[in-house]
């Protein structure tokens, strides 16, 4: 417990300016975390603020690249129009002659369609039982024996190698 004796040497002044020392120094606390917090806030709603308008730019180009992709798109399909009228149109011009033509070629070589691992060695070991003959089916088809063939090539066979 308090005795009287503990507050005789005080001055009742001293303890008034105490307190109000005391209230100033937490005041001015409060007033600096105020600050700090206000300086926060602002950094943050600045931040978004660029994050938004970075996001704005990158949809902007975006927009200009579809764009752009769509045109090339219709390129394409404008050329591959063009392209399939013409090979129509060739296709139909030259359809007698190649018909008489593989007439006469057909008594003499079978068509073979490049399957997935196909190569001349083997298509000349199906063919003839031996790889001797990869060299005429290359020749015939004028490439050479070391050529990669591709999915879906059509190669002519000799009947007689």
């Amino acid at each position: 417990m308090l005795n009287m004796t503990d507050f005789e040497n005080i001055n009742v002044n001293d303890i008034e300016e105490n307190n109000k020392t005391n209230k100033q120094i937490g005041w001015k606390i409060f007033a600096c975390l105020s600050c700090l917090l206000a300086i926060a806030s602002l950094a943050g709603v600045w931040y978004v603020n660029n994050q938004r308008l970075f996001l704005m730019i990158d949809n902007s180009k975006l927009k200009v690249e579809v764009q752009t992709l769509q045109e090339e798109v219709a390129n394409l399909k404008n050329l591959d129009n063009d392209s399939t009228q013409n090979n129509t149109e060739a296709k139909s011009d030259s359809a007698e002659g190649k018909q008489s033509e593989n007439k006469q070629t057909d008594k003499n070589y079978t068509i073979y369609e490049v399957k997935p691992g196909d190569s001349l060695t083997g298509i000349s070991i199906a063919y003839y039982g031996t790889e001797i003959h990869a060299s005429k089916i290359a020749e015939l088809n004028g490439i050479t024996p070391e050529s990669i063939l591709q999915l879906g090539q059509k190669l002519k066979i000799p009947k007689k190698p």
